[in-house]
């Protein structure tokens, strides 16, 4: 630990905690009060110290679920925004580990698995940590059932092209996503027994409306899109 900062460890349920430097004086304890959420819904997030994981946890917390923020790195200062907030409980999971994946879905209803990757998911990053998860969703006690893969637009990668966003509207305003690329998680989900939904973000560029969209498509494959941010 960095002499005079507050860190991050791990306590006997494998939750991350923070500590206090030994050589500091310890601050005047005090009692956390908070809405009893022991009958709220619990839900995990894989990738919960990204940027856009943050961002879903804090959005939870606040509508009063218990979320399992599972982290690879619990010695970051993103998870160290996550250590505390309402009905929050940090845990330490690697999509290579099973049983860290175990861990953290236990007691959960749902899971959520962040991922930058937009478009085709060919990745093999990507597609291990989707396969991953999903077959943890299937083997905990009781399992998950359902999974949302949230995946977010990479604005560097498209401004390499010269682009804006992945959905360029047609002269008529519509637009056709392509899930194709999805497939392959699909039908792992589908022997898994998992429902799993695609949660895509991106941003419309369209002359006179500039807007970002959501784009949810479930086992039904029908695609629902919800505009969240409009300038």
């Amino acid at each position: 630990m960095v002499r005079g900062i507050e860190g991050v460890t791990l306590d006997a349920d494998g939750n991350a905690v923070k500590e206090w430097d030994p050589f500091l004086p310890r601050p005047p304890s005090m009692r956390d009060v908070e809405a009893d959420r022991s009958t709220s819904e619990q839900v995990a997030v894989f990738g919960a110290n990204t940027k856009e994981g943050t961002t879903l946890v804090r959005m939870m917390s606040e509508k009063g679920l218990r979320v399992v923020a599972a982290v690879r790195v619990i010695r970051s200062n993103k998870t160290k925004q996550l250590i505390g907030l309402p009905g929050v409980t940090v845990k330490q999971a690697d999509a290579n580990d099973r049983a860290s994946l175990l861990a953290a879905l236990k007691g959960c209803t749902r899971a959520f698995a962040v991922t930058r990757y937009w478009g085709k998911f060919d990745g093999a990053i990507e597609q291990t940590m989707a396969n991953n998860i999903l077959d943890a969703c299937a083997s905990v006690n009781p399992p998950v059932k359902n999974m949302v893969l949230a995946t977010f637009e990479d604005l560097a990668a498209l401004e390499s092209r010269g682009r804006k966003s992945q959905i360029v509207p047609t002269k008529d305003g519509r637009i056709f996503p392509d899930f194709s690329g999805k497939s392959k998680v699909d039908t792992v989900a589908k022997k898994k027994g998992v429902n799993i939904t695609h949660m895509m973000t991106s941003f419309k560029d369209e002359e006179g409306n500039k807007k970002s969209l959501i784009l949810l498509r479930g086992m039904n494959k029908r695609i629902v899109v919800n505009s969240h941010i409009n300038e």
